[in-house]
């Protein structure tokens, strides 16, 4: 699954909201109410740990029945809202199953579990071509985005070991 790490304090992360708020493919799964969700195309603050961001091109997103037995439908109009009707593990974010292809997710932890004056380990995630093999296959404009985030995080910000001295051996975050 793509994944890459970030280390990002909360001027960071403005700048990077910024950032997203200015992709014209990109909105924001928000909470709209209880069980509620709406798509937002400029997120203006957040006070979440994960934020769900939707690519847009990908396609429509699944609304999953309540009753497995039933067919998963869509969600009609994601920028007027809808209600989830089968949540997922943590009801503070929204589900879409195992793995959407187009859902990418932002993980925020501003300061360490370990220790509250060092910055947590935050991270982008995406199911990516996980489930290609069984013709869930993510778009190619889907991975096309996910590699000019890649690029552009690596342009805006400088390269740091996961521990020890910042100026040390072996920089991967």
């Amino acid at each position: 699954m793509p994944w890459f790490p970030i280390y990002a304090d909360r001027e960071d992360f403005e700048f990077l909201i910024d950032w997203l708020n200015n992709e014209d493919d990109i909105a924001f799964i928000v909470p709209n109410g209880l069980k509620s969700w709406i798509a937002n195309k400029k997120l203006n603050n957040f006070s979440t740990e994960r934020l769900c961001l939707w690519h847009v091109p990908s396609g429509a997103l699944p609304l999953l029945r309540e009753d497995t037995a039933q067919p998963d439908g869509i969600v009609e109009n994601p920028w007027g809202g809808w209600t989830e009707e089968r949540t997922g593990a943590n009801p503070n974010n929204p589900y879409f199953g195992s793995g959407h292809p187009g859902i990418i997710w932002l993980n925020v932890e501003y300061e360490s579990n370990e220790d509250k004056d060092t910055i947590g380990l935050s991270s982008f995630e995406w199911i990516g071509n996980w489930y290609r093999i069984i013709g869930r296959a993510a778009p190619a404009a889907t991975e096309k985005w996910w590699q000019r985030l890649r690029r552009w995080v690596k342009k805006s910000s400088v390269r740091i070991p996961r521990e020890g001295p910042i100026d040390g051996p072996d920089p991967e975050i």
